[in-house]
């Protein structure tokens, strides 16, 4: 196969950089979009879940308190599904750093870098924001923070749940389907089959990341 020539090479060597830049810059937009949708959700399901206690609570509409077992796993199925999406886009912002950083022959974005600095070292076990990398992290007592509050709104709901009429029906229906939900995510993200494979096909597409020298 021919060479090309020198600005050919160059040529092709730029647009190489630009399309790596322009990929960066829709990953940092995900993680943004993502991550700002994140907050959103839990915002939006907390004043549901509250408003459905206090409808049920002032007598206005009893049997509303039997939706809130069943919404809080939801909205931590739907939160993971959007952190999921942030991870996505952080590897895949990580990888593309490198190969720009190798294309420029140094290390002029560090990004990737600091979120592992700062956040939590990616390639630690975590369960979505519960990193055990960074165990005490901002991160990780935010995450347990609002478990602790989605479990106190369950179980306000299961409450309620226990003086309907229906209960035999609903406690077991609600206990199946929480069960379902968090043993799903826990074992998503502890055992990370998902971001496995997607690092397989980053180490595919731009090069393993150099091991570090002992």
């Amino acid at each position: 196969m021919d060479t090309p020539p020198a600005d050919a090479r160059t040529a092709i060597d730029a647009a190489e950089l630009r399309i790596l830049e322009d990929q960066l810059a829709r990953m940092r937009g995900m993680l943004f979009g993502y991550s700002e949708r994140f907050f959103e959700r839990i915002r939006t399901y907390l004043l549901i879940s509250l408003a459905l206690l206090v409808i049920a609570g002032a007598g206005i509409f009893r049997d509303a308190i039997a939706i809130v077992p069943f919404l809080v796993p939801f909205a931590f199925l739907e939160t993971g599904y959007l952190f999921y999406y942030t991870v996505f886009a952080r590897r895949h912002a990580e990888y593309l750093e490198r190969a720009i950083n190798a294309r420029l022959g140094r290390d002029v974005l560090v990004a990737h870098r600091l979120e592992a600095a700062y956040f939590y070292p990616p390639d630690a076990p975590k369960i979505a924001g519960i990193s055990l990398g960074n165990p005490m992290g901002m991160m990780s007592a935010v995450t347990v923070g609002y478990t602790v509050g989605a479990v106190l709104l369950w179980l306000a709901g299961m409450r309620g749940v226990l003086d309907l009429d229906n209960r035999d029906l609903l406690v077991p229906a609600a206990i199946i389907w929480t069960g379902a939900i968090a043993l799903y995510l826990v074992m998503t993200f502890l055992f990370r089959h998902d971001e496995r494979r997607l690092l397989a096909e980053l180490d595919a597409a731009y090069g393993a990341p150099a091991t570090p020298k002992p």
